[in-house]
């Protein structure tokens, strides 16, 4: 299991990842074209979304752990 600072890091870099894809379909929506994209899109956003929440869960764990 990885130590605290290594979830934390994961979590942030999830995070970072889903507001970059939030970016990205919010302007793909706005456009004609790429409207056949945000499903593929919005998948990747699930399971990020999904992994932020798992780190959260560990991370959680760990600071209850802790006291």
């Amino acid at each position: 299991m990885s130590n605290k600072f290594d979830i934390i890091h994961e979590y942030q870099v999830v995070e970072a990842k889903l507001a970059e894809l939030d970016q990205v379909c919010e302007r793909i929506s706005e456009t004609n074209r790429g409207k056949h994209l945000l499903e593929a899109y919005d998948e990747k956003r699930q399971q990020l979304s999904a992994e932020k929440d798992r780190l959260g869960a560990i991370l959680e764990a760990m600071s209850a752990a802790e006291d």
